[in-house]
């Protein structure tokens, strides 16, 4: 045999062996979902080889996805300002006194609503009596 017949076998060979390979690849990673709604294009399930699956997203999906929810915080941002805006403009400025504390912002979520200068004082003192009540019986043994 020359070396062109052996080279000739080897690469009808090399041929079979590329085939096999890409169609255990194929099965190894099928995709069987393409999308068909707006929403979901870009998104893609494979099934792997265990036949579990994995979605997969395009980095185009996952930039709409994110300009998505931006555009949902802002509108809550919003409409958290519009809301803190008009209680400001219904509660007078000459009511709120000079000493008042600063108080968070209520655009922050569990921020508290400021309290009244009588409210703080009614603390104060209940604060002032729990403590002299505790301090009390601990005057009189000594």
């Amino acid at each position: 045999m020359d070396t062109s017949t052996i080279l000739e076998i080897l690469r009808d060979e090399q041929d079979r062996i590329m085939n096999a390979i890409a169609a255990l690849e194929a099965l190894t990673e099928a995709v069987f979902f393409q999308p068909t709604s707006k929403a979901a294009k870009g998104i893609q399930i494979k099934i792997n080889a265990a036949g579990s699956k994995k979605r997969v997203i395009s980095p185009e999906a996952r930039l709409r996805m994110a300009e998505a929810q931006q555009k949902r915080w802002a509108k809550k941002k919003r409409a958290v300002k519009a809301a803190a805006k008009k209680t400001a403009a219904v509660a007078p400025a000459a009511v709120k006194s000079a000493k008042a504390a600063p108080v968070a912002a209520p655009s922050i979520k569990g921020a508290r609503k400021s309290m009244s200068a009588a409210t703080k004082k009614k603390l104060a003192e209940a604060a002032k009596a729990r403590w002299a009540a505790k301090k009390a019986p601990a005057a009189k043994t000594a």
